[in-house]
């Protein structure tokens, strides 16, 4: 049912965290517990090209260089037994309907907390969206933000996702799955692990990009009362500038779309400075301890 994504999963190998084997130990989900379909299936998919596979872009697509493979390859520096999936379901996915207006001319920005965006991607890529993650930092027993948790939520839904997921040969419409949390709310101590991260420039189309692929409206997905956050408003903005419709939306407690509504969007200049990027690629180093010498 998948087609080979070789070029995209070849990147895998050039990804490279400081080994967390023999140090600290770090408990992805719980390894006693069965996945999404109350199966041990997501055992088949506890390495980063398995899952990857099964979460990444149509391989025929436009959206596979987009796609963030950080957070798969963080299983190759985890101990087997303490990878598990997410003892819940953060979204109840098969309650998810996919809204009529979500068709090939519309990108959807899903950014809710990680294990959420999660949810809903396994939800409309079982109706037909293609998805696009871009989970970019790696997990780490005293880091500030709990990226296993994405980690445990990516593997729950997987054999699921395999199941219920169809490559047709027609376009599809696509969902950015983004982590809500990924700017944390304070930088890191010394001695913390600083995973927070921004979405970059490279995991964002051009706007000509999409116009060439039928683009014409983008739609943010944030949950209610919840400002944009500023590394997404400053995209959403230059986008605004090139004339795509920007709209938003949130999922009510019903499950329920609320009507889209025009985005309110300012000129805004996002600070990348006191992000951390990791020696192998993505996001995520230990804070330093001040120097002691003059």
């Amino acid at each position: 049912m998948w087609s080979p994504l070789w070029k995209i999963l070849e990147r895998l190998g050039s990804l490279r965290l400081p080994p967390l084997r023999k140090r600290n130990r770090l408990l992805v989900g719980d390894p006693k517990l069965p996945d999404f379909l109350g199966t041990p299936r997501w055992r088949q998919y506890v390495h980063p090209r398995v899952l990857a596979s099964v979460w990444a872009p149509r391989a025929d697509g436009p959206w596979r260089p987009f796609h963030s493979l950080t957070l798969f390859a963080a299983l190759d520096y985890l101990q087997r037994e303490d990878i598990g999936p997410a003892a819940t379901d953060p979204l109840p996915v098969n309650g998810i309907r996919a809204p009529d207006w979500l068709d090939t001319r519309t990108v959807l920005f899903i950014d809710l907390p990680g294990p959420q965006s999660v949810a809903m991607g396994a939800a409309l890529a079982a109706q037909g969206c293609d998805l696009v993650c871009t989970f970019n930092n790696w997990p780490h027993p005293n880091a500030l933000l709990p990226s296993h948790e994405t980690l445990a939520a990516l593997l729950c839904y997987a054999s699921w996702l395999q199941d219920q997921r169809r490559h047709g040969t027609t376009p599809a419409p696509v969902a950015w799955l983004c982590d809500s949390t990924r700017l944390g709310s304070n930088p890191g101590k010394p001695g913390q692990y600083d995973n927070r991260y921004y979405l970059e420039d490279t995991q964002m189309p051009g706007p000509a990009y999409l116009r060439q692929r039928g683009i014409s409206h983008l739609i943010h997905l944030g949950a209610e009362g919840v400002p944009v956050r500023a590394d997404m408003a400053e995209h959403l903005y230059q986008y605004s500038r090139h004339g795509f419709a920007m709209l938003q939306t949130t999922l009510r407690p019903d499950l329920s779309w609320a009507p889209l509504t025009a985005m309110a969007l300012a000129s805004t200049r996002f600070n990348t400075m006191g992000y951390l990027m990791a020696a192998g690629g993505g996001f995520g180093a230990t804070v330093p301890h001040p120097s002691s010498g003059g």
